[in-house]
């Protein structure tokens, strides 16, 4: 038992004093006989029993008085003779650490790091007045303290004004930095007091635990005090989104995406019909349930067809669970708008696998494309109003005359997209006199790399594909298994490229060439378009690329690179507490990015015309600002939270105590460890029930 006022304790002396006016009270009558008494005698002698026992009474209730008062006083507490030898003696410089990750979020009513704040608060008012102190707010990247201090009033602001995270915290740093401002008070005893509720993730019980330059400069453990905001539960079940993968579902039409969100249970109870939706504003597109084995991982699968293209802000939800933050992932998914093509058939053939345009319109027109194609032959498709078109492909296309030329000039200037496919109809000198502007390089000559008809050996000496830029938007999905469609591809003659196009020097880029580095695909931006040039056929004189597996994606995304609707951010995946590098396109200006409370991380534009943004804060759309203040909706990006942070494994008490050494551990569970009601309260009602019997003992 420890006493806050032992000095108190001398007033239990006054218990002796019934005892002593017991004492000087059993003086011996002198006998003097008298008759009449007799009577009285027998009578006292039948209520004798019954006066010792109320006399007894008096003495037991006035001692009790005597002695409850001065010990309420000493305001007594009880602990064991172990826990009270790991309490620092003296006045201890104390560091209070507040847990503020986002596992602090789960609640059953009152949230965890509403239940830490009130810890931190009784930590405060526990100490005593000569004992300096500080408060660190820990998150993942944690400030350093204030010099500890007595200004009990600016600590308490610290704690009213935290606010739990959307991230991790690393306790073990949080500790060591505490530590270190702890050092700089001369008093010897220290003290850190762990506000958490012990999440295995905020701990690196790899490192060593943090220590104190003592008086003499030898390092000590300072005091440990945990303060289980959990109270004592073995776990803290959650189940969380943990990963969401969205692609396009091409069974199911155009504009039509498959969901596949990745749901993990971190519980120790099954989790069944949980209900998993996808959600876009106040709409729910679709929903389904879900059942989750405890510890375990399932997946679950939505398809939404979209009734128009654009760029689509929404979210996938779980039913929520006492950590509702991570039960929902928010996405931003460009969904492409209806495209319109002209292809331009400059070698139409009765035989339909002959036709020049027959396996590109099929390519285009495929189940899930969103291109609307009209194909025209070259003498009709020319003279269309190419204002009407997204998209323009001139597939084996005599060089067009020079309004024509300047026609397909002015439209890609203007944001239209331009594909081109040579062959045998196409003459190197009039393209390059008259679409030199728009070519990403001018022509040479063809290339005969094998005699396909003649030469038995042709297959063998065809060129192929071999380096592809992956990293490229064009070609991203054509890596592993799906690349073999591309370099197993054979072409026997391709138009060979000058080294640069002087009317636009360094404006083109080469993403694929052969084996002998000649290009086999360059690109160029031109005013507000694109141009890509195909340097074989897209029929089968030339190459049997056009029956490759390949074939049909790569037209896909060759029409949606050159509308600008294949976007080059839709990789751009973000985590709670990083920075993300925006890519505005052409003369687009980042002025600001708003996150979903409304707030502004820090902006910094780079050499390279890209902007990094961040770090971010919390979870959910953000939205960029263009110079105009406007929003640029194309440039909309989700924050995700790290599914680590979503696993609620506790640290047992018994690990962290041998982590920081038993001898420094003092174990506290908040509320639940601490009575009620102070002992020296039940004392002071023992005292005053105590006063009132003895007053009815007297009036008796």
């Amino acid at each position: 038992m420890t006493f806050g006022n032992p000095w108190m304790l001398l007033g239990a002396l006054g218990a002796l004093i019934p005892l002593l006016v017991h004492l000087f009270d059993r003086r011996r009558p002198r006998p003097h006989p008298f008759g009449p008494m007799a009577f009285v005698l027998r009578s006292q002698k039948r209520t004798a029993s019954r006066l010792k026992l109320k006399r007894l009474l008096l003495y037991a209730l006035r001692t009790l008085i005597l002695l409850a008062i001065p010990i309420a006083l000493a305001k007594p507490e009880l602990s064991s003779d172990a826990h009270a030898a790991q309490v620092v003696k003296g006045p201890a410089a104390t560091a209070i650490i507040l847990d503020a990750s986002l596992s602090m979020r789960w609640s059953d009513g009152t949230s965890l790091f509403e239940r830490g704040r009130d810890e931190a608060r009784d930590a405060l008012k526990d100490l005593l007045p000569e004992e300096p102190a500080t408060v660190l707010v820990c998150t993942g990247t944690p400030t350093a303290p204030p010099t500890p201090g007595f200004d009990r009033g600016r600590l308490r602001g610290i704690v009213d004004e935290a606010k739990p995270t959307y991230g991790g915290a690393d306790l073990s740093r949080c500790m060591e930095m505490a530590a270190r401002s702890l050092e700089e008070n001369p008093l010897a005893a220290k003290r850190l007091v762990v506000v958490s509720d012990m999440a295995a993730t905020a701990f690196r019980l790899e490192a060593p635990p943090p220590t104190v330059k003592g008086p003499t400069g030898t390092l000590v453990k300072p005091e440990v005090v945990l303060r289980d905001v959990a109270e004592g539960r073995d776990a803290l079940d959650n189940h969380a989104v943990v990963d969401l993968k969205v692609e396009p579902a091409l069974q199911a039409g155009p504009r039509a995406f498959q969901f596949t969100f990745t749901v993990r249970n971190f519980g120790t109870e099954a989790a069944k019909d949980l209900e998993a939706a996808v959600r876009v504003g106040e709409s729910t597109l679709a929903k389904g349930f879900v059942d989750v084995p405890a510890g375990g991982t399932t997946q679950k699968a939505l398809t939404v067809r979209f009734p128009q293209g654009g760029t689509v802000v929404g979210e996938v939800t779980l039913a929520p669970d006492a950590l509702a933050e991570d039960d929902r992932r928010a996405f931003v998914l460009p969904v492409p708008r209806a495209l319109k093509a002209l292809v331009v058939n400059g070698a139409p053939h009765a035989t339909r696998y002959r036709d020049e345009a027959f396996f590109v319109d099929a390519a285009l027109t495929a189940p899930g494309s969103p291109v609307e194609v009209a194909v025209r032959d070259a003498e009709v498709g020319l003279r269309e109003d190419f204002s009407t078109y997204d998209l323009v492909l001139l597939l084996n296309v005599a060089a067009p005359t020079e309004e024509e030329a300047a026609k397909l000039t002015s439209f890609v200037e203007n944001g239209g997209g331009l594909f081109l496919s040579m062959g045998d109809r196409v003459n190197t000198e009039d393209y390059n006199a008259r679409l030199g502007a728009v070519l990403p390089r001018p022509l040479r000559v063809v290339r005969t790399s094998a005699e396909r008809d003649t030469d038995p050996e042709a297959e063998t000496k065809a060129a192929r594909l071999a380096q592809v830029k992956q990293e490229h938007v064009l070609f991203g999905p054509f890596t592993g298994r799906a690349e073999e469609g591309l370099i197993g591809a054979r072409f026997y003659r391709y138009m060979l490229l000058e080294a640069d196009n002087p009317a636009s020097p360094g404006a083109s880029q080469v993403l694929a060439t052969y084996e002998d580095g000649a290009p086999a695909v360059a690109v160029m931006r031109k005013g507000k378009g694109r141009v890509a040039l195909f340097t074989s056929t897209v029929d089968r004189d030339w190459s049997d690329f056009a029956i490759r597996t390949s074939f049909l994606p790569l037209m896909q995304r060759f029409a949606a690179y050159l509308t600008g609707s294949l976007e080059e951010r839709e990789e751009v995946r973000v985590r709670v507490g990083e920075q993300v590098t925006l890519r505005p396109e052409g003369a687009q200006k980042v002025s600001a990015v708003r996150a979903p409370d409304g707030s502004e991380p820090p902006v910094k534009v780079q050499p390279d015309g890209s902007v990094v943004a961040g770090p971010v804060l919390e979870p959910g759309v953000y939205a960029v600002l263009g110079a105009d203040g406007k929003q640029l909706a194309a440039l909309s990006f989700a924050a995700v939270l790290d599914p680590a942070e979503s696993d609620l494994t506790r640290v047992p008490l018994e690990t962290l105590t041998a982590y920081f050494g038993e001898e420094t551990v003092k174990a506290s569970s908040g509320d639940e460890d601490r009575p009620a009601v102070p002992l020296w309260t039940w004392l002071i009602l023992a005292a005053c029930v105590a006063f009132f019997f003895e007053g009815t003992l007297l009036r008796k």
